[in-house]
C-alpha cells in the first residue's frame, strides 16, 4: 500500500516536493486556499483540495489525521504554520513536517509538535559545503531526517589501528560500512569493514551516522581536496 502524504501549501516547495513524491509512488494531495493556485496545480495534474488548514475541523473534515505523514508548507505566513503544527499534534497525526523560514521559527515549530523541521537554504547550503569540500568529491547521501552516508578520507591526525580496536562506533557515534584504499579515485579497492580490518591513513571511510556526529569526526581527523 502506498503511503499517504498531505502537503499543506501548495508553493514551490510544496510543488515540488508534491512531484517527487508521487515520482516516488505516494499518493499525495496537496491542500491550498487560493482559488486561482488550485486551479493551476489541478491544470498541472495534482490532486488538489480547498482547506483553511488553521481550522481543525476543516483539517478533520479533510483527513488528515488518517495521513501517513503531513507537510506544513505554508511559506511566509509563520503564525499560519505554527497554529497548523499544533493544530495537526492535537489531531495526532503521525508524523509532522513543517518548513521553517529561520532558525526562530524552526525552534518554535519543534516546541509545538513538529517531528522534523526544515530550512530549504539552510539545508541546501549546508549539503553543497560538504559536497565541495569531500575528498573523493561525492555528495553525502540523506538517509532520514538528520541520518546520512558519506566518505571521509582519513588524515594525519588520525590514530591508525583496526576497527575492533578504534571502536567509532562507541567514540564517535558512527558505523564504518566500507572502506575505499588505493591512490587514483577512480580505482579504489572495494573493502569489507571487517573488525580486524586495520585503517590506515589516506583511506576512505564509508560510514554512516548523524550530520553532526560526521562533521565532528571529519574536522577532526579528515583531510579535503583545496578548492
Amino acid at each position: 500500500m502506498s503511503r499517504r502524504v498531505f502537503v499543506i501549501g501548495g508553493g514551490n516547495f510544496g510543488t515540488q516536493l508534491a512531484k517527487r513524491l508521487a515520482e516516488l509512488g505516494a499518493e499525495v494531495i496537496i491542500a491550498e486556499q487560493d482559488s486561482k493556485r488550485m486551479e493551476e496545480l489541478s491544470g498541472d495534474g495534482f490532486h488538489v483540495m480547498e482547506l483553511d488548514a488553521e481550522d481543525e475541523t476543516a483539517l478533520v473534515q479533510a483527513g488528515v489525521q488518517n495521513a501517513d505523514v503531513v507537510v506544513v508548507s505554508i511559506g511566509q505566513n509563520l503564525q499560519g504554520s505554527i497554529i497548523t503544527t499544533l493544530a495537526l499534534k492535537d489531531l495526532g497525526v503521525k508524523k509532522i513536517v513543517a518548513r521553517a523560514v529561520d532558525d526562530k521559527h524552526a525552534k518554535v515549530l519543534e516546541k509545538v509538535g513538529a517531528d522534523i523541521v526544515i530550512l530549504p537554504t539552510r539545508d541546501m547550503a549546508n549539503r553543497l559545503a560538504e559536497r565541495l569540500l569531500a575528498k573523493v568529491m561525492s555528495e553525502r547521501t540523506p538517509v532520514i531526517e538528520e541520518f546520512q552516508i558519506a566518505h571521509i578520507c582519513v588524515g594525519e591526525h588520525f590514530s591508525e589501528g583496526s576497527l575492533e580496536n578504534l571502536k567509532l562506533p562507541q567514540k564517535h557515534k558512527i558505523t564504518v560500512l566500507l572502506i575505499l584504499r588505493g591512490d587514483a579515485e577512480e580505482n579504489m579497492d572495494v573493502l569489507e569493514a571487517t573488525p580486524e580490518l586495520y585503517i590506515r591513513v589516506g583511506d576512505v571511510l564509508v560510514v554512516f551516522g548523524k550530520r553532526e556526529r560526521i562533521n565532528d569526526f571529519e574536522a577532526k581527523y579528515g583531510v579535503h581536496k583545496t578548492l
